[in-house]
């Protein structure tokens, strides 16, 4: 019996990308990409065979619990809880990604938002590319849930991350405005040295 657990986030991504009216079509297609099985082969099957495999579990949202660590393909990895512990220049690019469809982009949301670690659950060196290569494979219930989560969470970490760089901005123009006011001090006192002499 198939299963939510049996999808990868490619699956669940070649599932959401065919389109067709037609439910023997659809079912077959959905068969052959969960099975691996040939779409061919697969509309070759009878109709009873068909109806044998329940795709009907698709219709529903995949339910699982949040785990924030997980391990794939030998790596260790731990999903982002807060925007301060991203790298700016994957906060831009998320904010691109998340216009478009979250199922298709999921693999690249997900190594957006995750970085690798060690067994003691610190930051390491992480491999943005790699990630968006084999995140295909991950199971997809975990993330999809962390997905929905994270598009719930989106917003705040927008609100929170414009509050930090508006206080960011304020300290900046504070050491600006006091490193001119004592430039200009240094000038005038160097302009006052210099007629003195």
């Amino acid at each position: 019996m198939l299963k939510w657990r049996d999808i990868t986030i490619g699956m669940l991504q070649e599932i959401a990308e065919f389109k067709t009216e037609n439910p023997i079509e659809r079912v077959a297609h959905d068969i052959s990409v969960i099975t691996g099985t040939p779409l061919e082969e697969v509309e070759g099957w009878t109709l009873d065979k068909l109806k044998s495999y329940k795709v009907d579990f698709l219709q529903e949202l995949p339910k699982s619990k949040l785990k924030f660590k997980f391990k794939h393909n030998g790596r260790r990895f731990k999903l982002i809880k807060n925007a301060k512990e991203m790298k700016a220049h994957h906060f831009i690019e998320l904010q691109e990604v998340v216009k478009g469809d979250i199922v298709e982009n999921l693999h690249v949301i997900i190594s957006l938002l995750s970085n690798r670690v060690n067994v003691f659950g610190r930051p390491i060196e992480d491999d943005y590319d790699w990630k968006v290569e084999n995140f295909k494979d991950l199971p997809c219930p975990m993330f999809y849930s962390y997905a929905v989560f994270f598009s719930l969470l989106y917003p705040k970490l927008l609100t929170a991350t414009l509050t930090y760089l508006k206080e960011m901005g304020q300290e900046v123009k504070q050491e600006l405005s006091d490193g001119l006011v004592s430039l200009t001090d240094l000038q005038e006192a160097d302009g006052k040295s210099g007629t003195q002499s």
